[in-house]
């Protein structure tokens, strides 16, 4: 009985025991979560003298000597800097930021402190001005009196889903953000990729980093109750005159600031920006109208159409289509707009006159896009001529060729084009056909043949020669004959040599990432852009490493054909192909950053060779026939 009633006190004593151990590890479990860390979020404009602050500039916050926050600004004059920070509860702490350009041996203290916590989305906008020698105690040694000190006037807004309240400031000179009410055009939709992968992005006109927080951009007839399309993040900002990219997944090569589903139209409609929810918030940009696109492309590969001033969105001649190339596609996304092209082809008529068996001949002075091209003939006596047309390689040029002889006389040769700004072009020329000879006529204006000279009378054998008597001072004398001049043999022409064929070999095609196994089906292809064929024997394919491929001999490439190899690795990621022959560099790709499964980086059209990216698109293979 004793035992019995000693166990069951044991007993009591082990559960108050346990339950003392769990309240504690509450009670601990709890402070840890009071001592949380948060995040603070500090981002605006920063200027030098008066001078936005040079890329790679660096600013350190700190709390109590220890870094808790740092970042190096990439776009000069604007910063965005995260905070990370465990604030005691009850207490404020105070975080200081210090600043260093690339020319600066050390940091430069700023003159001000902010509090937390106390908002966690603070912008500021910082200037940097110089400074007496000496004021300082941080700086170094080494430093003179031009060097600087951080001087900042705060604006901020609270939790962005809660109404704004300002950072509590004796600099601040400007209105919150918060309380910022846009104008008009501040933000506008300056760049738009409409096909398949589109992006559209927006540009800050404004003189200082705006938050765009919650704005939304609307696709429709241009409506108050459109469809919301895009919802800007919470966190989104904006640099002053910067950029702020959306982009569909994988639509570009580079990162963008917010991934969207956003989904088109092909066929054209209208884009509304707004601060907020449309039908409370304001109408900050139009852009386009319903039923067309004003600009941009939508082929196998897209071009965006760019804006070309701040103005009037709605306006079909305030854009252009895009001659950039940035971050695999043909268009600027996150960047300074390309040079827009306003001026349409111009249309040479080659050949005039031409024999009835020529081909009519026409040339661009610039690239026009080969779909949109056509030539029609029409006849001396009316009617149409039939015939086929050959586009040259370099997109300059094109080969009108007959179906049959031409008539002699004159013919109307219609042409339109486009160029790849969709400058449209449509001109009339006219063709005179004449004999069938009338090629032929080189030796027209060949020297004359060489003539035999005019033969020297010669003395007869049996006269002897006497000398001419001198004549004396009274007598009249007679004037010898003056001989005649042996005329000099022309020189007989020799016909020009043909100049020898010009071999251009270029690489073409790659297919860095097949579908399944890669090694063994990465693929390389050549083109042979003469007219003659090539041995390709000896000639070495090299990747962007140290892997190399040499090709065997007797491989001969014949004119306008293929040479493919998988002999060769390559990189899914940041890779390049070199053509050599002899030791010297023939040829180089495309330096691709990414590839895509089952999909091929190759030349627009084959052998287009401008050294440029832009020659290079990224679509399904075309490995032994025409691109």
């Amino acid at each position: 009985m004793t035992a019995r009633s000693t166990r069951r006190i044991e007993l009591v004593v082990c559960t108050v025991a346990v339950v003392a151990i769990v309240v504690v590890v509450a009670a601990f479990a709890s402070d840890v979560h009071d001592a949380e860390i948060e995040t603070f979020h500090f981002y605006g404009n920063l200027s030098i003298n008066g001078t936005p602050a040079p890329a790679h500039t660096t600013i350190l916050a700190m709390i109590g000597g220890e870094t808790c926050g740092a970042t190096e600004i990439a776009v000069a004059g604007t910063y965005d800097l995260r905070v990370f920070a465990r604030p005691d509860p009850g207490s404020e702490c105070y975080i200081v930021f210090r600043i260093k350009t690339p020319s600066m041996e050390s940091a430069v203290a700023a003159d001000q402190k902010r509090t937390v916590p106390q908002t966690n989305e603070c912008l500021f906008d910082l200037t940097v001005a110089k400074m007496a020698s000496g004021t300082d105690s941080d700086l170094s040694s080494n430093h003179n009196s031009d060097h600087t000190v951080l001087h900042t006037g705060v604006h901020a807004k609270a939790d962005p889903a809660a109404s704004a309240t300002p950072c509590i400031s004796a600099a601040a000179a400007q209105e919150p953000v918060g309380e910022y009410d846009p104008m008009l055009w501040d933000v506008v939709i300056n760049e738009v990729m409409w096909d398949e992968k589109e992006y559209i992005e927006l540009y800050n006109t404004y003189s200082r980093t705006l938050s765009i927080a919650n704005w939304t951009i609307t696709t429709g007839a241009g409506a108050v109750n459109d469809t919301i399309e895009v919802t800007i993040r919470m966190d989104a900002i904006i640099p002053s005159h910067g950029y702020y990219l959306i982009s569909k997944k994988d639509a570009v090569t580079c990162k963008p600031d917010q991934i969207s589903n956003m989904t088109l139209k092909n066929d054209g409609e209208v884009l509304q920006l707004f601060n907020g929810y449309p039908p409370t918030s304001k109408r900050i940009d139009v852009v386009n109208r319903n039923g067309d696109w004003f600009a941009g492309r939508n082929d196998d590969v897209g071009q965006s159409m760019e804006r070309l001033s701040i103005e009037d969105g709605a306006n079909q001649d305030n854009w252009y289509t895009s001659l950039g190339y940035e971050c695999g596609r043909i268009g600027t996304p996150g960047m300074e707009n390309s040079i827009p092209d306003r001026t349409p082809p111009e249309i040479t008529l080659v050949n005039d006159p031409i024999g009835v068996n020529n081909d009519i001949v026409v040339s661009f002075n610039e690239k026009i896009d080969a779909l949109t091209l056509r030539i029609t003939v029409v006849g001396p006596y009316g009617g149409g001529v039939s015939g086929r047309i050959i586009h040259d390689r370099d997109r300059k040029g094109a080969h009108f060729e007959p179906d049959g002889p031409l008539r002699i006389g004159v013919h109307l040769v219609g042409v339109t084009c486009r160029d790849p700004s969709d400058n449209f072009a449509d001109q009339e020329l006219l063709l005179t056909v004449a004999d069938p000879d009338v090629g032929d006529d080189a030796g027209e204006h060949e020297p004359s043949p060489t003539q035999s000279p005019s033969p020297t009378p010669s003395p007869s054998p049996t006269s002897t020669a006497t000398p001419a008597p001198t004549p004396s001072p009274t007598s009249t004398s007679t004037p010898a004959p003056t001989p005649i001049p042996t005329p000099t043999p022309l020189p007989t022409s020799s016909p020009t040599p043909a100049p020898a064929p010009v071999v251009k070999i270029v690489v073409n095609e790659l297919m860095p990432d097949p579908i399944g196994t890669d090694h063994g089906n990465e693929t390389t292809e050549l083109y042979n852009c003469g007219d003659e064929s090539v041995d390709l024997g000896g000639w070495v394919l090299k990747n962007q490493g140290t892997g190399t491929h040499e090709i065997p001999a007797g491989t001969v490439i014949q004119p306008h054909g293929y040479y493919t190899t998988t002999e060769l690795q390559l990189r899914n990621k940041n890779g390049q192909v070199f053509l050599y022959h002899d030791g010297e560099e023939v040829d180089r790709s495309i330096n691709y950053a990414k590839s895509t499964e089952g999909k091929s980086w190759q030349r627009r059209t084959d052998g287009l060779d401008t050294d440029s990216d832009s020659d290079w698109v990224k679509r399904d293979h075309t490995f032994g026939v025409p691109g």
